[in-house]
């Protein structure tokens, strides 16, 4: 589900002007809250550059957020999206009838004849429905999405990306922040201790503590943190968003709205909490278990709309039947449907011992839930080992799990590469309940903590850069930062669909939208608010989203030749004359130099004579 935070640009008024005088006003608005009001006023001065007035208006948060999403009476709005982020698939935000479309995109802006609708509208439906959902055409699909997206319509331009810190003593070797600690384990090792370190088989880190190990119905990252630990999904991602097969060895589109799932075999449950049940193996009755909890009676039941049906195949292949959209009577694909099955996988054995009068659906009441929720167990890397409220949870690494078991047929996964090889003898992770940072910090560097992470205390980045008894490590948060352009016919200059009076191929709302983002230096946004630790960003998705992201997106990189060549392209005159039609100032100067050195040779024949 994709949050957002917000800011807003208004154009006031546009007059007849000389050409030292503003070609017209925006009023930006912005919510008096992190970074936004030095976004805006950084704005201002860029927009000054090429002769756009800029009155900075800082509001509330409800007058803010009232006036973006209801009254949407603005033509630039800066706003922050987070969440989600394994899948490219950006409906509700640049479609005509999204929810989130602050843009005001219409299919009018590019419509297509044979299409049948407006491009944009058709590169993001036809996205949701190539098959297989990983294909190389369905990546070429989105980054040719992006392309028109940026280049033909031009509804923003990112803001530098937050990224997230971490740090750990310098004698830790292997870890990969992207990968986080669980992918990073079997490639993680000790050379030597640090000051404070008592043990060179265990990690030690700090969290908040943790209340449900039920991912059904988690609502906080801690939770979801220690469950991953225990238990395994059908599908895994990796940092750069690629999938990849894990307790599924497979997945195969049988036809577009029907998938076929194949499990990989000889996985062994880790033993129940009550100990009834020993020997069990994962299989499909619980990859059906888990995605009918998940359809039924999770938190998120409405992300699971387009399971229209599963059936067992045998004990190691499932088949989903797929409808993108259940409202009409067709079946439809929705390839965001892999993304899903990133889930993971619940116990069928041990949590649908009983069920209510259907017969089907799992009784939650039964007692096994309710341990489930304090004593969580799966297929996964790690057993809890030992538990202390408010203190600690120490986990163990499970020696029967299938990662470690050299029987267990991982050929598929490029295992070693992409986990390690599982030799450097650490086998436990200690996580302590610090609920304050400071205090977390404190810990860290007495040595009592092995790893931290800094979220975004850049003056600790600083100094832990700076000290040889740490590393530092940085990765990209699933965020996109952005001043987006309010493209609705209403807003005179920046949504103005007439063409431009030059080249009819262009509308003057969409050159000035360029010449806007032409004029902003995200560059020295990033350096003098973020102290460059930002990562500038291209791309109208999370630039998170690796694999995804158009390698060759159009950038709007600083340079204000580009933005005036724009600004006269949509009818201002801002003195700016196009290379090759006039003379260049060196030409001009040059010029200037052989006709005076002329003078000077005619005035020397003159006086010899």
């Amino acid at each position: 589900m994709i949050s957002f935070f917000l800011t807003t640009i208004i154009v006031t008024n546009t007059h007849e002007v000389e050409s030292s005088e503003p070609l017209f006003t925006l009023v930006a608005k912005t919510v008096g809250e992190g970074s936004y009001a030095d976004y805006l006023f950084f704005l201002k001065q860029h927009l000054a550059r090429i002769q756009i007035n800029v009155d900075v208006i800082i509001q509330d948060w409800p007058t803010y957020y009232s006036e973006l999403m209801f009254f949407r009476d603005f033509d630039i709005c800066s706003i922050g999206f987070t969440g989600g982020g394994l899948d490219p698939d950006f409906t509700g935000v640049y479609d005509e009838n999204g929810s989130l479309n602050l843009f005001g995109y219409h299919t009018s802006m590019d419509w297509d004849d044979d299409l049948g609708t407006g491009i944009n509208e058709w590169y993001m439906k036809q996205g949701t429905l190539i098959m297989p959902p990983d294909s190389e055409e369905r990546i070429q699909h989105y980054w040719d999405w992006q392309q028109h997206l940026m280049d033909k319509l031009c509804p923003l331009k990112p803001l530098p990306d937050p990224n997230w810190f971490a740090s750990s003593w310098a004698n830790l070797n292997g870890f990969d922040y992207g990968k986080g600690v669980l992918q990073s384990w079997g490639q993680m090792n000790w050379s030597g201790t640090h000051l404070g370190q008592t043990s060179t088989n265990e990690l030690v880190i700090a969290r908040s503590e943790w209340s449900d190990l039920n991912p059904l119905f988690q609502e906080f990252a801690v939770d979801a943190f220690m469950s991953e630990n225990l238990m395994d999904p059908l599908v895994w991602y990796d940092y750069d968003k690629s999938a990849w097969p894990h307790l599924a060895t497979d997945w195969v589109m049988i036809n577009d709205t029907h998938a076929r799932i194949s499990l990989r075999e000889g996985i062994k449950w880790q033993t129940d909490p009550d100990g009834l049940f020993v020997n069990e193996y994962f299989d499909a009755e619980d990859v059906y278990f888990t995605i009918f909890a998940w359809k039924h009676l999770s938190d998120d039941q409405h992300l699971w709309a387009w399971v229209k049906d599963m059936k067992i195949l045998d004990q190691w292949t499932l088949d989903i039947f797929i409808d993108g959209n259940p409202e009409t009577p067709d079946n439809e694909p929705y390839a965001p449907f892999l993304s899903s099955l990133n889930i993971l996988m619940l116990p069928e054995h041990y949590l649908n011992q009983t069920q209510l009068a259907d017969g089907i659906t799992p009784d939650i009441l039964h007692s096994s839930w309710f341990k489930f929720t304090t004593d969580g167990f799966g297929t996964g890397l790690f057993i809890i080992d030992d538990f202390v409220e408010g203190v600690e949870t120490k986990l163990i690494v499970n020696n029967d799990c299938w990662l470690l078991n050299p029987l267990v047929d991982k050929s598929n996964i490029d295992f070693e590469n992409r986990f390690g090889s599982f030799t450097s003898g650490l086998d436990s992770l200690r996580v302590k309940v610090i609920t304050n940072f400071e205090s977390t910090l404190l810990e860290y560097e007495i040595g009592k903590i092995d790893l931290v992470n800094l979220v975004d205390r850049h003056g600790k980045v600083d100094q832990y850069t700076q000290d040889p008894n740490y590393k530092m490590y940085t990765k990209i948060r699933d965020t996109l930062y952005f001043f987006g352009y309010n493209m609705r016919e209403s807003r005179l200059l920046i949504g103005n669909r007439d063409p431009c009076p030059s080249d009819a191929s262009i509308s003057i709302g969409s050159a000035i939208r360029k010449a806007i983002s032409y004029a902003i230096d995200m560059v020295e946004i990033n350096d003098v608010v973020h102290g460059g630790k930002y990562t500038i960003n291209n791309h109208p998705i999370y630039k998170s989203l690796g694999v995804w992201c158009n390698p060759n997106i159009i950038r709007y990189e600083h340079d204000l030749d580009k933005a005036r060549e724009y600004l006269t392209l949509a009818g201002y005159d801002v003195g700016y004359t196009k290379p090759g039609s006039g003379l260049s100032l060196i030409a001009f100067v040059s010029i200037v130099s052989i006709v005076a050195s002329i003078v000077i040779i005619q005035r020397k024949k003159k006086i010899r004579r």
